[in-house]
């Protein structure tokens, strides 16, 4: 779904972040938000696809409002942002990006999805967080677990949906357009600039966004030096055009185009970094085309409904330098001019009685044409180019198209109990493109008789809410995901062409079944959530190791992740909160009886903020436990520690008069005591010492940083 109309119940929208304490409405300050401690009236929470809130659900659900994103002013993407949600990490590659790790995976495996207003995004599975403007975004809504029964394949772990910025006029004034500074921004570690500037306005039944977005940053610092080739730049425009013909619609037509240059300092692909490996995407190129309807009142089908199509495309230039040979240097450019991606999707809703019911669709059809790539061998004596291959294919196209129907019911028995249930079915047909020049005898005969795979799936999951005393619930969900191989997964030679991976064409599909307990409170002056999962997965999909230097994706069987997670926050007086989020993560691989890699064992963030008239400051706690519990084959252990931020806001008229109403500055000071962090989910390269910058990836030190921002 898009943006769903407000729901009747009333509870305080959760957030694990350090900024936030609830949603404030428009024109909402500070001192208001401390000194009136209540209930809010909360927005659905549309990456559910049904038409109740948090505390109606029995999917582990976290939102994070557009005032904690406005407050985060860290120089990177939402990633950092996202990394304070318990069961979700941080996997840096760089300034810019990196992947998410959602309940033990890295999002680069295919087991958590990102959607744009409820529609999936698809195309680069672990570049898409870098194409997001920060300013953009009215809401985050993350569902951790299995979400197949609402997104189809790959929503094994959970769903990051983020809901976007419109303009808020009134659609019966006079027509007009004001042209606004939304934000202004600069850190210090890594002397990151950047901004956007909006047209905003409407009337006469519209309303119209239009902004355009630019940061520029160096290589970032740490406490113990540069992490190079860490900088990154990113230039963007965006539009949202909504149109009301009535007080029952919406159309809207939305699109951005995004520029982004972003340098790989380690982690997945190009650990151990500087001076032996150098990658970067120059450029990342996204284009976007979305229309979608908004409508209310449809009699006995339907109460509400939303649909949407969209077009998507990229063009992406890596290039990779790789000095780890004594006596010569290669120098690889690969060209992503693909895929283009077709999409949308139906919703209603129905309010039957005490049934919360939705149903509808959706689709999406990805069209891989294959990269290319040209290599060049320098002698490191002489200097002298030893071999050029030219421009030459890497792999077999691959034209993809997903279809999935669902339906989900929250029944309201009671007011003490709440059963919920969904059900999909999905095909995902795959057509492997024909041979190409240069493709080898082997790789021809392996893809004998298997280039029109088509998978069929039926996923569901059944919950239930049982409130045993006032503010009180006991929770508990049970569900199915599955993930089928893609054609980019049968297809594709190499992870961005660092490491070389032989085609995949005998994949089959992974299953996974996810058991969820938790106990949730929710008062007057806070909320709190306890959550314990445990998902065993079936043919799992991995990167295996076939040879020297040779990987190959594989089903390796049969793995296990188990946690717990924690999230709350609390009004501990009139101007004084204090949060906490928490995680315990244990993965393993049935198998072989090892651990899985790259999981943070234990993370932890505290915060305490004070509320006062027109300003606040606020103290966070960043942890993370060493791990030890690891697969030496393609880990080392990595030491625990901790981080210190400190964090200030002022309303700009406070001090500046009315004509600053609108305005808010925001500074802090990140990792306080310049500590040495190296996340326990960052890959590395265990035939290069793990005292390097980059392998792993350390975190970037000290730093000041400072953002003027708009509030309207």
């Amino acid at each position: 779904m898009a943006r769903t109309f407000v729901s009747n119940r009333r509870i305080w929208l959760s957030c694990s972040t350090a900024g936030a304490v609830a949603l404030v409405w428009p024109g909402q300050g500070a001192a208001s938000m401390a000194s009136q401690v209540q209930e809010l009236e909360s927005v659905t929470v549309s990456a559910t696809r049904t038409s109740d809130t948090i505390e109606g659900t029995p999917r582990t659900v976290t939102v994070i409002t557009g005032e904690q994103v406005r407050e985060r002013v860290s120089s990177g993407g939402i990633q950092g942002l996202l990394a304070d949600v318990p069961g979700v990490s941080y996997a840096r590659t760089g300034g810019l990006g990196g992947q998410l790790v959602m309940r033990g995976f890295n999002t680069n495996s295919g087991r958590s999805i990102m959607a744009i207003d409820g529609d999936r995004y698809r195309g680069r599975s672990t570049l898409e967080y870098n194409m997001i403007d920060p300013n953009t975004i009215e809401r985050i809504e993350i569902i951790r677990g299995p979400a197949s029964a609402l997104y189809g394949s790959d929503a094994m772990n959970g769903v990051v949906n983020i809901v976007t910025r419109r303009a808020k006029a009134d659609p019966d004034q006079p027509f007009q357009l004001a042209p606004k500074l939304r934000s202004v921004e600069w850190n210090s570690v890594n002397n990151m600039v950047g901004g956007r500037v909006e047209l905003i306005g409407g009337g006469n039944g519209f309303d119209v966004l239009l902004g355009v977005n630019h940061r520029d940053a160096g290589d970032y610092s740490t406490p113990i030096g540069d992490a190079l080739n860490s900088g990154f730049n990113s230039t963007g425009a965006d539009l949202a055009v909504g149109f009301r013909p009535n007080a029952d619609s919406r159309w809207e037509l939305s699109g951005r185009y995004q520029r982004v240059v972003s340098k790989r300092a380690g982690g997945l692909g190009a650990a151990p970094g500087e001076p032996w490996l150098s990658v970067r995407e120059d450029p990342i190129i996204e284009r976007y085309m979305r229309l979608a309807y908004e409508g209310r009142n449809f009699g006995a089908w339907a109460d509400s409904v939303d649909a949407s199509i969209y077009v998507r495309d990229f063009d992406t230039d890596i290039y990779q330098r790789n000095s780890t040979s004594p006596a010569v240097t290669v120098y690889n450019h690969i060209k992503v001019y693909t895929p283009t991606v077709w999409g949308g999707h139906l919703t209603a809703m129905k309010q039957i009685g005490e049934h919360s019911l939705s149903y509808g669709g959706d689709f999406f059809n990805e069209n891989f044409d294959g990269r290319v790539n040209s290599v060049q061998r320098y002698s490191n004596s002489t200097g002298a180019l030893l071999a050029n291959t030219g421009w030459r294919q890497m792999e077999r196209g691959a034209d993809q198209t997903n279809l999935g129907l669902f339906v989900n019911d929250n029944w309201h028995v009671s007011e003490k109990w709440t059963l919920s249930g969904s059900l999909r079915a999905d095909i995902v047909d795959i057509r492997i493109g024909d041979t190409y020049p240069g493709e080898s005898a082997k790789l021809t005969q392996a893809y004998e008789g298997k280039t029109r795979p088509r998978h069929y799936a039926v996923t569901g999951g059944l919950g239930a809410i049982y409130e045993f005393v006032p503010n009180w619930q006991l929770v508990g969900n049970l569900s199915r995901g599955f993930r089928a191989p893609s054609g980019m997964n049968l297809t594709i030679s190499s992870i961005a062409g660092t490491q070389p991976t032989l085609p995949s064409p005998d994949l089959k599909p992974e299953t996974n079944l996810t058991a969820e307990a938790g106990v949730r409170w929710y008062g007057n002056k806070g909320w709190a959530r306890l959550s314990g999962y445990q998902s065993k997965y079936t043919d799992l999909i991995t990167l295996n190791r076939v040879g020297t230097n040779l990987y190959q994706r594989q089903n390796i069987g049969r793995a296990t992740i188990q946690g717990l997670e924690l999230e709350g926050r609390t009004q501990v007086t009139r101007r004084w909160s204090v949060g906490v989020a928490a995680a315990y993560t244990h993965a393993r691989n049935d198998s072989t009886g090892n651990p899985l890699p790259y999981v943070a064992p234990l993370t932890a963030n505290a915060s305490l903020r004070y509320d006062g008239a027109g300003w606040y400051g606020e103290g966070v706690i960043r942890a993370f436990k060493a791990k030890t519990h690891i697969d030496t084959s393609q880990e080392r252990r990595t030491a625990g520690y901790g981080m210190v931020d400190l964090f200030f806001g002022l309303d700009m008229d406070r001090v500046l008069g009315n004509g600053w109403r609108d305005w808010k500055m925001l500074a802090g000071v990140e990792n306080v005591f310049n500590q040495v962090g190296r996340n326990p989910t960052v890959a590395e390269n265990l035939s290069y010492p793990n005292t390097l910058v980059g392998n792993p990836l350390v975190e970037p030190g000290r730093s000041v940083v400072l953002k003027l921002t708009g509030t309207y």
